[in-house]
Parts: structure tokens; sequence; C-alpha cells
């Protein structure tokens, strides 16, 4: 009879993963036609990458989604398909991107490499971020097995129970019910102090993660923030770190937790039974190895999902920050149809990847199912030949219970959780890893206050390598001087202020401030010597005080009035119902391009700089506001090192010196008369904007 048990359970267990394998291997059928291969280089113009019905087959066609009905809200006109801004927004399938004899196999030595990489960069984490947290979360980690701790107490009861029979053991069957009473309440007490305590617990690592991730954000250079999705970022701090923050926390304590029970449980099993208790082991062992594989084919569908999703997160906050377009030409139908278009992309990756992990559940569930069926025939077998009591049975089962229980806790609701976790660990350590362009030198040293001159020395930039846009810059400007760089749209003016802050470094040549090379010092002590107003001013939504006092975050609210005065604003605060505790809404949006750029002056006043940078500082003015501020501009000269960025050449007419800039090249420089004394570019540009 044992054998024959033996034999029926391994036929289970094979024929359910090979049914497993089967339905996996369907859910891998293409859903996305890419018609340009990804890595293959282009023969033709850029082709679409749409939406195709699958190639019919028997499994597509018995496929239960096929009863789904088509979304009555998801408008998809093909004619517009391949005008949608998100068009190449797809992640491809695996099979998608392997295209040579590299190609994956399950199994294969690839998929181990990748698989010790990701447990020990998740052990590095938890080195890194569990270390103060140590103590604590072994408190809190048995306080969260007080339940299991209690089935023990549980099973051993039963055992007593049913072994003493009726009659002779009364007084010992009280005692026992009495034991299991007082530990009721203090198995509880201890579950809900471990809850708490986690729930702290994991709060306090995840905001640990978010902080050190927000501030790399902060740190990384400008050529990184001008190519990264801001939708792809938001998808990284709250899907990818959601995840993670489960599994680092709350999964962690509760995984050694399970882990220690399932320990726990079969020692005392053991003490039971001993040859009923190894027996339990026999249907754990061949599935460990399809475990595995099913693991390595969910996070991949999980990875595909999240990529999926950050990406339709992406539509979502560009469509938001279009809407003004949009709803200026009318295309509102046009864009819900695009994003319908991206809803499909997600809706595919999501429906794998929900019944990927519902595949996983089941099937940890039905082995939970097949191994409690398997003691209990093992152990109804030991009854019969007399090798047990019925109470040892009856207890032995509620041990087992409470093994397979805590076992499949680990498989099924940890498995799903650390590999959700895995997943969202390697986009969060890709963004951690990834350093900018530009950063301090190993022996970079502060930069001290700017008193004599600033030099661009043969300064040649480009940004990709391919167009330059500047060549072999020359020139000199001493401390206390306004200077302006003029020129026609695409000159380079913009360029060189992205270099004196040092967004970016020269290609060739170098910029030094009192013959310091900027390359060589901190860059938080060269942007202290520089106040900037950009051409696009950002406000946060907050107050006009909050705004203004941000750059200095110590000033009185005395020294933001002064700035305000100074930059033309402080009237129009006094008429607000609020004043400069007026809330100015999201990006500034309650205020004018107008009032938005003299809030910035007034930020970049109350800063104090030694270098002030204005890049088109009164280009969203009025004549008469540009011309007052131009007047206050004009005082702060010989306090102030004053470089400004101009189309208008009535704002510089006083300048110390203007640099005449032409595809990059300097091709005049001089005082305002001087150069109207030649019949070069700038007379040429101050006879057309003064007909």
């Amino acid at each position: 009879m044992f054998i024959s048990s033996l034999l029926i359970t391994g036929g289970t267990v094979a024929g359910g993963w090979g049914l497993t394998r089967y339905v996996a291997s369907r859910l891998d059928s293409p859903v996305v036609e890419i018609l340009a291969k990804p890595n293959e280089p282009m023969k033709s113009p850029p082709a679409m990458i749409r939406w195709q019905p699958p190639t019919p087959n028997l499994a597509q066609m018995l496929r239960p989604d096929r009863l789904v009905p088509p979304s009555s809200r998801l408008h998809r006109d093909l004619a517009y398909a391949d005008r949608s801004p998100w068009k190449n927004q797809v992640v491809p399938r695996e099979g998608d991107r392997q295209e040579d004899g590299a190609q994956q196999e399950l199994g294969g030595t690839r998929d181990d490499r990748t698989l010790i990489h990701d447990v020990g960069l998740m052990g590095k984490y938890i080195r890194t971020y569990w270390s103060p947290y140590w103590a604590i979360g072994l408190v809190s980690g048995v306080g969260l097995m007080g339940s299991s701790i209690y089935h023990l107490f549980y099973a051993q009861a039963l055992r007593v129970i049913v072994d003493i029979g009726t009659g002779r053991g009364t007084s010992l069957m009280l005692g026992t019910l009495m034991k299991l009473a007082i530990a009721l309440p203090t198995t509880l007490g201890l579950a809900l102090v471990g809850e708490r305590l986690t729930a702290r617990l994991t709060s306090r690592i995840g905001n640990d993660i978010r902080h050190d991730l927000f501030s790399h954000l902060q740190r990384l250079s400008q050529d990184f923030h001008k190519d990264a999705k801001l939708g792809d970022l938001i998808a990284r701090f709250s899907v990818d770190m959601r995840s993670l923050e489960s599994a680092m926390g709350e999964g962690l304590v509760t995984d050694v937790g399970s882990l220690l029970m399932v320990m726990v449980s079969f020692t005392v099993m053991l003490n039971f039974a001993p040859f009923l208790a190894l027996l339990t082991l026999i249907p754990i062992i061949p599935l460990l190895y399809p475990a595995s594989l099913a693991a390595r084919s969910l996070s991949a569908k999980i990875l595909r999902l999240n990529q999926q999703q950050a990406l339709m997160m992406n539509a979502v906050q560009e469509g938001m920050r279009g809407q003004p377009m949009v709803a200026g030409f009318g295309l509102e139908s046009h864009f819900a149809g695009y994003f319908g278009e991206e809803l499909k992309k997600f809706e595919d990756a999501q429906t794998d990847g929900l019944f990927s992990m519902a595949l996983f559940q089941q099937l940890s569930v039905g082995s939970v199912r097949l191994f409690l069926l398997w003691v209990l025939t093992t152990g109804t077998l030991s009854v019969i030949s007399g090798a047990i009591t019925v109470g040892t049975l009856v207890g032995f089962v509620a041990l087992a219970e409470n093994l397979y229980s805590n076992l499949s806790k680990l498989v099924n609701e940890g498995g799903i959780r650390w590999i959700h976790a895995s997943v969202g660990l390697k986009r969060i350590e890709e963004l951690l890893q990834h350093q900018g362009k530009i950063g301090d030198a190993k022996d970079a040293y502060p930069l001290s206050t700017f008193h004599h001159r600033l030099r661009f020395e043969d300064v040649s930039f480009s940004y990709d390598g391919l167009q330059t846009q500047l060549h072999g810059l020359n020139l000199t400007i001493e401390a206390g001087e306004f200077v302006a760089f003029v020129g026609p749209s695409g000159a380079g003016k913009s360029t060189i202020f992205q270099l004196l802050m040092r967004f970016y470094d020269p290609t060739e040549g170098r910029i030094t401030i009192d013959d310091q090379d900027l390359r060589r010092v901190t860059q938080a002590s060269l942007r202290a010597q520089m106040g900037v107003v950009m051409q696009e001013t950002f406000l946060f939504n907050t107050s006009l005080l909050g705004n203004i006092r941000i750059v200095k975050p110590d000033a009185s609210e005395e020294e933001v009035i002064v700035a305000a005065q100074a930059a033309e604003l402080h009237e129009f605060v006094l008429s607000l119902p609020d004043g400069y505790q007026t809330t100015v809404g999201e990006a500034g949006g309650r205020l004018s391009g107008g009032q938005r750029q003299r809030v910035a002056i007034a930020r970049a006043l109350l800063y104090n700089p030694p270098i002030l940078l204005l890049d088109e500082a009164t280009s969203s003015l009025s004549a008469d506001m540009a011309h007052a501020i131009m007047e206050t501009i004009l005082s702060l000269v010989g306090r102030h090192t004053i470089i400004m960025i101009t189309h208008q050449l009535q704002a510089v007419v006083h300048a110390d010196r203007i640099f005449v800039l032409e595809q990059g090249e300097l091709v005049e420089q001089g005082t305002h008369s001087d150069l109207l004394g030649h019949n070069g570019l700038y007379r040429h540009h101050w006879e057309t904007q003064n007909q």
C-alpha cells in the first residue's frame, strides 16, 4: 500500500507539472508584433509598432480571454496609431530581445548567474538597511510567530486528549485545555506587538531607501535628467519601492519566522514519529526544481509588467503637461485613442503577470493539499500497522498542517513577494548605480570667492559628439562687469550658461574662475557663487514667500520683501488677498509668465551671489516692467558680476561688454556704441529690432 501511494503521488506531481509547463508555454505566445526588430539596423523608414491579432492556433482559440468582450471605452483608431507620440513605448517580450544563439534556456547557466546576482544584491540591501534595526527586528519576528507557536501547543494538546480517551484522564485533559486557554491571549498579544513593530520597521526601512534614491537623483548631472522619463522615475518610487519595501520589511520578518517554524515543526514531528516525519519530505524534493523554473518565468513577466506600467505612467505625465496644447488644437479624442493604445499594451502585460502569479499560487496551494494527503495516507497506513497511535496521527497531521502552512507562506506569499522585490530592486539599483558624466574630482577643493576674472580658454563643446555647439571660444569677464551674450537662436548662448554652472564640461579647452579650473573645484562651492534666473522659471506649489525664500531658508521675511521690491514684485504681492502667503499652484500655474519671472529674479537677488546669471530675464515682461527690472539690474553692477543672455538688444545698451555669437563662434565683442560702429551682425540685429 505504501509503494502504491508513493506511485500515485509521484504520478500526480509529474502530471500536474507537465500541465503547468504547457499552460505556461502558451502564455508566451506573442500579442505584440514588432515589425522593426530592436537589435537590427533599419533598412527603411522606422516601421510602426502596432497591435496585431495573435496568430490563430488551437491554444489561443481555447483561451478563456476570448470570452471577455472588448472595452467600449478604449477607442482605437488604427489610422492614427502610427502618429501617437508614444507608439514606440513598448517593452518587447523576452524572445524579441534575444535573436542569437545566446537565447536563454530554462535552467541554463545564464539564469543561474542571474539568480545568484539577485540573491547577492538583495543580501547587500538587507545588510545595508537592516543593520540599525536587527535587535528590534528579532523582537518583532518572535511576536509574529505567536500564531504558529500556539498551533504547536494545539497539536500537542490534540495528541494528549485523543490518546488518553474518556474516563481515565479527565483532569489531565482539563489541564491541557486550561493551558491552551492561557496560551491563546498570550500568543495573540505577542502577534499584535510583532505586527506593530514590523509595520514601523517596514516604513522606516522603505523611507531610508527612498531618501537615498531621491538624494542620488538630485546629485545626478543634467545629461541624465535631460533624457530621463519622469513617469518611469515616479514608477520606481511607487511601484518598485512598494514591492521592495514590503519584502525587506514585513516580508523579511515574516519569512524568517516561517522558516524557523518549519524547522521547529519538523523537529517536533521527529519527536512524534521519526520515520513518518522523514516521509513527509518525499513529495517536497521533486517540486523544488519546477518551483525554481516557475519563479524565473514569473520574474520575467513581472519585470515586463513593471516596465510597461512605467511607460504608461510616463504617457499620463506627458499627457497632463501637454493638455493645454491638446485642448488648444481640439485633439482630445485623438489623445484618448493614443492613450487607449498604451492601456492595451499594459493590459496584455498585466494579464500575463496576474495569471502567472495566480498559477504560481494555485500550484503552491495544490502542493500543500497534496502534501497533507500524502501525510494522511502514510499516517493511516502506520496506524493500521500499529506503528503509531491514533492520537499521534491526529497531532502529527496538525503539526504537518502547521509545517506546510508556513512552507506555503514561504513559497506562495513569500516567493511572489521576493520575485516582485527582485524586479523592483533591479530597477532601483539601476538608478543608484547610474553615475552622471559630471561629478566632483577625487581631489576637488572648494572654490574661493570670485574676485578677479572668469575665462573661457579655447572652449569647444558638443552635447552628442556629432554637432558642435561652441568652437574654440576665448573670452574674459572681469569681476563686477555687466556683460551680455547676444546672437540668433542656436548660436550657443544657453550652452555657455550650462557650462558656467557646470551642468556639462567642455569637450575641449577649459573654463576658469580666478585661474581655478571649474573641473577641479566642488560643484557645491561653484554654484554657491552663482544666482540663476532661467528662461523657464520653475515654482513649487507653495506660497510666494516660500518660493522666494527657498534658495535661502534662513532668510527673514524682511529680507524677502526687500528682494521682492527690487524685483518689482512687492506691489503685486500686496494686491493679493493672502499676500506673501498666496499659493502659486502647480509649477506656478496661478501666476502669469511675467509674474513667475519676477519671482525668479527676487529669488536670485535674495541669494545675493557674486555672479548673477540672467537667461532672458525680461523676455516675459511688459516694456515698462522690463525697463524697471533693467534699472534694478544696473544698480547691482559693481557689487555683482552680471552675465546676461538676451534677444532684446535694448536690454544690453548699458552693458560693459557685449559678446556676439553666431553658430557657436564669437564673431564680435565690445560696447553697444563700438558694435554699432561696425557694419556687423550686432548692428544688423539692432536695426532690425529698431526699424
